[in-house]
């Protein structure tokens, strides 16, 4: 419904401001009707020059003429050798653009009216003057226009800007006498058609097969006197200038030439000849369209245009029917309606981004199309275009559309503010529940608007910190991300857990950083809107285990409601997975460690209670007793000291340790336990090591144990090494055996707890499978990693690796974010700690 009255509303102002647009166009054009003149006089210097007629000569009162004939006016006998010495080229007719309202002598006088008789094709020119009586003819004297084939006027219609544009087809006096344009009265003579059948039809005039339309804008004229009423047509024909002074220099001819019989005769022969002066001296110039026009030099040409000229001008119009059709008002308006609709289209359809780029493209597009339109129609249809009006609807409808938009964008603008105002899901608090939406019909003002926003400015930024302190005070990991997948949001507690920071994981894909490679796993999210929860493990160093949980941030449950997003959280499960992880190590160590020496301590003390045994066997009984239980004894607190050193909870007490003096002292405990299996003991250490900052009864607990367990798992005659030397930066020891070796296959798990290689010679040997797993957290706990190498039946050798002491900082604690990672490639396993202030 909404969108439904906003269409009719938008339908509706485009109507409105197209109406208004065309108005204001066809307006301008009533007020100042000289703009579309000049808009004429435009499009005509456009076109450009035209061909110059075959069918017309100029022969022309010149500077030569003058020179040979003397000051003009001459003796009209000049004149009458001129009209015999054109009568002898035969042209269709002679029109004399020169008045001859005064007498002379009789002998001139006679001879040229004798010229004009025998040619019988002279045009006389006649001239309506202003005087006191009136308005009044300068008619040629009664035997001129006795002899003469036919009298024209020759006065030009000049505007009030100077330019003469049009000619009057027909013209009185103040006493009733008409007469007819020159150019048509040429026509008519050249024609041969009789006087009488020249008809005036309202739009037009009508000379023997010629239909001559005319601009009859202006109403008729009614003139009375000495008792007739003539009603004389306003008609006017428009001139159609082929280009500016002196177009008409190729068919131009000088009039000393002519009578001096210079010019052949064929020159002039079939063409309509019209006689009148270019001399600069002898005036008679008047302006056109192209007086202005600027020349190849860029330099305005500013020539006015000699009569005889305008008069070949408007002969030329009629001959070649190139008569241009005025638009209407109504035409004008529908024009420019047109333009100011393709205005509203092009405004609305480059609405978005780069808008005022856009606008201002849009616009220039427009004008070319309303000047490219203006130029096709004038060319070629013979329209002078309401160019003007067009231009004003153009601009107009440009500047209406902005400020309609303008008022929309501000009501709507008000209409936002509002209900933003008013909202308490997204504002703690609504601002003003009682503002109106829009101050009446009229949106609010700037003030209003600027004092609202800075309101709900304030108000929303202290929510979106509160939210955002919130989410990143999360302990939980929480990543928020596009429905894509692309992390828009994590807070610290997922930096954290990723190991990196907050910011550095914007942008990245959530399913390929938590390494979930899953395929259907966005589907299941965004579209079947599935709840994932998944126990996962992320390795960096030491492996962590994480509760997953994932969700669609949607707006409801339904499937056709858009999914905007994905909400992940993560909950550190690491420490309740070790302590799972211990509790299946007692319960193991309980079932199947501790069952055999408790099994053999139930048994001879139920043996010591049941039977009379006697001291020596009783006493071989007690010895057995004693240590079994020192063996569980051994084996619970070797697993404590596990658990301890896991856990982190392990005291430490750091110190320079001299690995010269350590490992010696450590080998000489060990030496009767190698006696008894014949095994000989050696020592090797550099003695320019540096020390080692550890705790020495940990790291002496290390290498007892491993070179313990290099004299258990060696025949007798064996040899065991223990050696120290410095690796770049690292302190490397040593222990190595020449025993029976260990398998590859099981050297990526001796290193486990409880775990012991399944092998026959060592059946006989006592162990809990901690030893190693011991000395593994002992190096974890200092920085460093445990590596073996091993061959079958030719010993195995065990390296502890520490950072050399000034390589690691001093104040360092294992916790529960040290990560071991493991690599068994070849026979090797490795342990590597993430050690953190």
């Amino acid at each position: 419904m909404f969108e439904h009255r906003l269409r009719r509303r938008t339908l509706a102002s485009a109507a409105a401001i197209v109406l208004v647009s065309a108005s204001l166009g066809v307006f301008a054009d009533w007020q100042a009707p000289g703009l579309n003149r000049y808009a004429a006089d435009w499009l005509m210097r456009a076109r450009g020059s035209l061909p110059v007629p075959a069918e017309i000569a100029i022969v022309a009162i010149d500077e030569p003429s003058i020179a040979a004939f003397g000051r003009f006016p001459w003796p009209r006998q000049v004149l009458a050798k001129t009209i015999d010495a054109l009568s002898r080229c035969e042209p269709k007719v002679i029109a004399i653009d020169v008045l001859f309202a005064d007498p002379t002598t009789p002998l001139d006088d006679g001879l040229l009216a004798d010229s004009a008789a025998r040619a019988g094709n002279v045009v006389l020119a006649a001239q309506l003057v202003d005087g006191p009586q009136g308005s009044a003819w300068l008619m040629p004297l009664p035997a001129f226009a006795q002899a003469a084939a036919g009298i024209g006027h020759v006065n030009v219609q000049v505007e009030s800007d100077g330019v003469a544009r049009a000619i009057a087809a027909e013209t009185a006096s103040d006493s009733a006498q008409p007469l007819r344009a020159m150019a048509l009265e040429s026509v008519r003579v050249a024609e041969r058609v009789a006087p009488a059948s020249v008809r005036f039809t309202g739009p037009s005039v009508v000379i023997g097969r010629r239909v001559i339309p005319l601009d009859t804008t202006l109403p008729s004229v009614t003139l009375a006197a000495q008792g007739s009423v003539t009603r004389l047509p306003a008609g006017r024909i428009a001139i159609d200038y082929i280009g500016p002074a002196g177009s008409f220099a190729p068919a131009t001819y000088s009039l000393a030439d002519v009578v001096q019989n210079k010019l052949p005769a064929a020159t002039l022969r079939g063409r309509y000849v019209l006689v009148g002066a270019t001399a600069a001296s002898l005036g008679d110039r008047l302006a056109s369209p192209f007086v202005h026009q600027a020349d190849s030099t860029g330099d305005q040409h500013g020539v006015l245009m000699p009569g005889v000229e305008v008069l070949a001008n408007s002969l030329n119009t009629i001959l070649r029917e190139r008569f241009y059709t005025e638009t209407g008002d109504g035409a004008a308006f529908a024009w420019a309606g047109v333009f100011a609709a393709l205005a509203l289209f092009a405004f609305r359809r480059s609405e978005g981004a780069r808008e005022l780029l856009r606008h201002a493209l849009a616009f220039a597009l427009l004008i070319a199309a309303v000047l490219a339109a203006s130029y096709l129609a004038f060319t070629r249809l013979l329209l002078v275009p309401p160019l003007v009006p067009s231009l004003i609807a153009l601009a107009a409808a440009a500047i209406l559309e902005l400020l309609w938009r303008s008022l929309a964008a501000n009501s709507h603008l008000d209409r936002g503010i509002v209900e933003l105002s008013q909202s308490t899901a997204i504002l703690p608090a609504p601002l003003d529940r009682r503002e109106p939406a829009t101050n009446g019909w009229l949106p609010h003002g700037l003030e209003w608007k600027a004092q609202r926003l800075r309101e709900l400015n304030r108000s929303l930024i202290e929510r979106a910190q509160f939210v955002d302190l919130a989410l990143r005070s999360v302990e939980d990991g929480l990543i928020i991300a596009t429905a894509d997948g692309a992390i828009a949001f994590a807070n610290r507690g997922a930096g954290d857990m990723l190991h990196a920071p907050p910011a550095a994981l914007v942008g990245q894909n959530l399913l390929q950083r938590l390494e979930m490679a899953e395929g259907d796993l966005l589907h299941r999210l965004t579209v079947d809107r599935s709840r994932i929860e998944r126990e996962i493990e992320l390795l960096d160093g030491r492996p962590r285990r994480y509760i997953l949980r994932m969700a669609a941030v949607a707006a409801g449950r339904q499937p056709d409601e858009p999914v905007y997003g994905i909400v992940a959280s993560l909950s550190d499960i690491t420490r309740q997975h070790e302590l799972q992880q211990t509790k299946n190590d007692v319960i193991a160590l309980v079932s199947h460690e501790m069952r055999t020496p408790l099994t053999a301590i139930q048994g001879m003390t139920e043996l010591l209670a049941t039977y009379e045994i006697d001291a020596p066997r009783r006493k071989e009984i007690s010895t057995a007793i004693n240590g079994e239980v020192k063996r569980l004894a051994s084996m619970i607190s070797e697993y404590l000291d596990i658990t301890r050193l896991e856990s982190g909870k392990a005291a430490i007490a750091r110190s320079p340790v001299r690995l010269e003096t350590l490992l010696p002292r450590m080998v000489l405990l060990l030496e009767p336990v190698a006696a008894q299996k014949n095994i000989h003991l050696s020592v090797s250490a550099e003695s320019s090591l540096p020390p080692l900052f550890a705790d020495p009864e940990l790291l002496g607990r290390a290498i007892t144990n491993l070179v313990s367990n290099a004299i258990k798992y060696s025949p007798p005659g064996a040899a065991v090494t223990v050696s120290a030397v410095r690796e770049a930066n690292v302190l490397a020891i040593s222990v190595s055996d020449t025993g029976y070796g260990i398998p590859e296959e099981d050297l990526a798990r001796i290193f486990e707890k409880f775990y012991r290689v399944p092998r026959v010679e060592d059946a006989g040997v006592p162990g809990t499978g901690l030893g190693l797993a011991m000395v593994r957290e002992i190096a974890q706990f200092h920085g460093g990693i445990v590596t073996v190498t091993s061959k079958i039946n030719h010993g195995s050798t065990f390296c502890l690796r520490f950072p050399v002491a000034g390589q690691v900082e001093t104040d360092v604690d294992y916790n529960e974010n040290s990560l071991p990672r493991r690599d068994a490639g070849n026979g090797t396993t490795t342990e590597n700690s993430d050690r953190r202030r």
